[in-house]
């Protein structure tokens, strides 16, 4: 009776436990999966002594930045720096071909761009990692390629760059909620709107969207030949992507610079 008793015990115990292992691991995959990843994987062999990065990424309608130090103590010929990003969020809901951005600023010792390199690309897995290669391959379209200089240009008492963001809307009437995301040197400045009502209160179908970034950025003043980007992010501009970004050398730096988001 007593054997019978504790056989029964322990096999509670032991369908208790298992039930608590399949809710962990239950949970623990609903959390991977409200998430993807992009890696930006940066060749370090075209940066001349090398001392820190600033690397930045954009997906999905939001923005994240890592400084990576002491780069004189790595051995390996490049580094991977992985960013994390929620699937979806008030604006949008990431797919596949949604386009994303990654910059890695090469920084001298007093924090000073010394070099850049950028890239845009569509993402491949929404569920998982995204590979982006950094200051690799030929210069093309979607890539600075390797590491690019930027010399001293523009008017020097210049305190503002200002950029103008277009977002033709006359395939999207239905559009509501966007958000427009603009990066210069690696500083990074968005705005919401309703488009929708902002298209019903205008004769015309593209909305332009200000910025005025301040030219003395955490990394140096902005010049002529830096990249900026801009990206714009709804789920209703699907298809064919929630996001779309574009990209464009830093042309004025006393006037107004133009890009259209799409």
């Amino acid at each position: 009776m007593n054997m019978d008793l504790d056989k029964k015990i322990l096999l509670s115990s032991f369908l208790f436990i298992a039930l608590n292992i399949l809710v962990i691991l239950s949970s623990n995959y609903a959390i991977a999966a409200e998430n993807f990843t992009i890696i930006a994987n940066i060749d370090l062999t075209t940066i001349p002594n090398p001392e820190k990065l600033k690397v930045l990424a954009f997906a999905n309608g939001e923005s994240a930045v890592k400084y990576i130090e002491n780069l004189n103590d790595v051995k390996s010929k490049s580094i991977s720096i992985p960013f994390t990003f929620e699937k979806t969020n008030d604006f949008v809901t990431v797919g596949v071909n949604d386009e994303y951005f990654v910059c890695a600023y090469a920084l001298n010792a007093t924090n000073e761009m010394k070099s850049y390199s950028c890239m845009e690309g569509n993402i491949e897995q929404p569920d998982g990692k995204n590979i982006a290669n950094i200051g690799s391959g030929p210069k093309k379209t979607l890539s600075t390629g390797s590491f690019q200089i930027v010399e001293f240009g523009g008017k020097p008492d210049t305190k503002n760059v200002k950029i103008n963001i277009l977002v033709p809307l006359s395939d999207r009437k239905n559009v509501e909620n966007i958000k427009v995301v603009a990066m210069d040197k690696g500083e990074f400045k968005s705005k919401s709107v309703n488009a929708g009502e902002l298209l019903r209160n205008s004769t015309g179908n593209t909305i332009k969207f200000a910025f005025d970034f301040v030219r003395e950025s955490g990394i140096g003043q902005i010049q002529e030949g830096d990249m900026y980007f801009a990206c714009v992010s709804a789920n209703e501009l699907n298809p064919p992507e929630g996001t779309e970004c574009e990209h464009k050398l830093t042309k004025i730096i006393s006037r107004e610079n133009n890009l259209y988001a799409r």
